[in-house]
C-alpha cells in the first residue's frame, strides 16, 4: 500500500511529514515562475515558511504543557497535530498568535534584507526581486490569510479566545464558526468568478493592504475554491467537536447546522451559562437545557 505522507525530519523532537498532495503544490508554484529553477526554489521556500509557521504554534503550545504529535505539510498548507489543546482561553490565544507572528517577522525581513544585500553588492537585482516575492510577500500572505477569523485559520481561534472573555466556549465557537462559514462562501464566490472569467472590481488601496486585498479577491481559482470549501466544512466540524466535548452532541452528526435560516436547537441564543441542545435522547430529566461550565 502506498503511504500518503512521509517523514522528512524532526525539529525540536517534532516529526515533520510531507504529504503526497505537495506534488500538486510544487507544480503550481513552479509553473508560476518563468525560470523553473526559481520556481523550484520558491516551492522549497514556501514549505520552509509553512514549517516555521507551524513550529511557532507548536513551541508555544509545548510551553503550556501540550504534546505535539506531528506537523504535516499539505497542498492546502500545514497542520500541527496536538494531542491536547490548552484549556485556558488566553493560552489558546497565544498559541494561535504565535504562527502568524513568525510569518510576519519573516515576511518583513524578506522585504528589508534583500534591499540591504543589494546595497552591499552581495546579490543581483534579479535575486533580490525573487527573494522579496518568494520570502517577503509569501510570508506576509501567510500572515494575513491565517488571520482571517475562520476555522481552521488562526484568526478563528484568536476570535474565539477573545470572545471567551465575555461568554462560554460553546457560544464563542458558534459565533466564530458562523463568521468563518460566511468568509468561506465569499472566498468560494470569488474563486468561481476567477475560474469562469468574471471581472471583479476591487477598491484601490495603497501599500501592503491594497496588495493583500487584491490577492485575496482577484488571484487564485481552483486552489482558492478548495481552501474555501475546507474552511466551510471545518468551521462546522469545530463547533460539533466543542459540543461533543461538553457532552451535548454525542449522537448528533449535524450539530451546528444550518448555517443560514431561522433558529437552530444546537446554538445558544443567549450566553446565560447554558446551551440549547437537541430534543431527546439528549434531554436530561425531561429538560432540553444543560449547564455549560465556563472555564
Amino acid at each position: 500500500m502506498i503511504k500518503t505522507k512521509y517523514q522528512c525530519c524532526r525539529v525540536f523532537g517534532i516529526p515533520i511529514y510531507l504529504d503526497l498532495s505537495l506534488i500538486v503544490l510544487m507544480i503550481w508554484v513552479t509553473s508560476s515562475y518563468t525560470n523553473p529553477i526559481f520556481g523550484l526554489a520558491a516551492g522549497v521556500l514556501l514549505l520552509a515558511a509553512i514549517t516555521l509557521h507551524e513550529l511557532g504554534h507548536s513551541l508555544v503550545s509545548m510551553a503550556f504543557g501540550c504534546r505535539v504529535h506531528d506537523i504535516t505539510l499539505m497542498v492546502i498548507g500545514g497542520r500541527a497535530s496536538l494531542d491536547n489543546m490548552p484549556r485556558k482561553y488566553w493560552q489558546e490565544f497565544l498559541v494561535a498568535v504565535a504562527g502568524p507572528a513568525v510569518s510576519l517577522v519573516i515576511g518583513l525581513l524578506g522585504l528589508i534584507v534583500p534591499e540591504l544585500l543589494i546595497n552591499l553588492n552581495v546579490i543581483t537585482d534579479q535575486m533580490a526581486v525573487f527573494l522579496v516575492r518568494a520570502v517577503g510577500w509569501t510570508n506576509l500572505m501567510l500572515f494575513a490569510f491565517n488571520l482571517l477569523p475562520a476555522f481552521p485559520m488562526d484568526g478563528g481561534r484568536i476570535l474565539r479566545s477573545a470572545l471567551q472573555v465575555q461568554m462560554s466556549k460553546v457560544r464563542a465557537t458558534w459565533i466564530a464558526s458562523r463568521i468563518g462559514r460566511g468568509l468561506a462562501m465569499i472566498m468560494m464566490f470569488f474563486a468561481v468568478c476567477n475560474m469562469i472569467g468574471i471581472p471583479i472590481p476591487t477598491p484601490r488601496l495603497p501599500g501592503i493592504v491594497g496588495q493583500l486585498l487584491w490577492i485575496f479577491l482577484c488571484e487564485g481559482g481552483f486552489f482558492k475554491l478548495l481552501i474555501g470549501w475546507m474552511i466551510y466544512t471545518t468551521a462546522g466540524q469545530e463547533y460539533r467537536m466543542v459540543l461533543m466535548e461538553d457532552g451535548k452532541a454525542r449522537n448528533n452528526p449535524l450539530a451546528g447546522f444550518p448555517f443560514f435560516g431561522g433558529t437552530t436547537n444546537n446554538a445558544p441564543p443567549l450566553d446565560d451559562g447554558q446551551a440549547v441542545v437537541s430534543p431527546p435522547p439528549y434531554a436530561r430529566r425531561g429538560a432540553t437545557r444543560v449547564d455549560v461550565h465556563k472555564e
